[in-house]
């Protein structure tokens, strides 16, 4: 396995729900600030959109939650591109607690926006190449059973 790109925390106080554990939307919250990390590590931090009016917009996402995470629990979330073109990123990311287990599993699409026009637009050739070379460089990773998945009561 290459290079992969983390973020660290911990669970704080202000997390924690009235189950006296991490507040579902939180999980958004955090994946979404590793995802945001990830794309300034590219070189479109969100100094750079707003310099040249362009962000990212999320098409959809998807949360798996696998083990209730704790207050003052630290968590490591794992970046890793699934696919890609010019305009789009299809991400998946997998968190886990100081134990390495994994906690909670992220999968998203996001776009290219040009502000001006609101609509899609390609990411800067910089941006891209980027892209490009984490995938390449992060290596082959096994697919996780999340991917793709589809919510719904399994009938016999």
């Amino acid at each position: 396995m290459g290079y992969i790109y983390t973020y660290e925390d911990k669970v704080h106080p202000s997390w924690i729900d009235h189950n006296q554990h991490l507040h579902d939307a939180q999980y958004f919250s955090i994946f979404s600030d590793a995802v945001v990390g990830f794309f300034a590590k590219m070189g479109f931090s969100i100094d750079y959109r707003q310099k040249h009016d362009t962000t990212i917009f999320n098409l959809e996402a998807h949360i798996t939650y696998l083990k209730e995470m704790l207050l003052d629990e630290t968590f490591t979330v794992e970046v890793y591109v699934y696919d890609y073109d010019h305009k789009r990123v299809h991400f998946f990311l997998k968190m886990f607690n100081q134990d390495q287990v994994p906690t909670a599993t992220y999968e998203v699409i996001m776009m290219a926006i040009d502000n001006q026009q609101r609509r899609s637009s390609a990411f800067p050739d910089f941006v891209f190449d980027n892209i490009k070379t984490y995938y390449e460089e992060q290596g082959e990773f096994e697919t996780p059973k999340q991917l793709g998945h589809a919510i719904g009561i399994p009938r016999k």
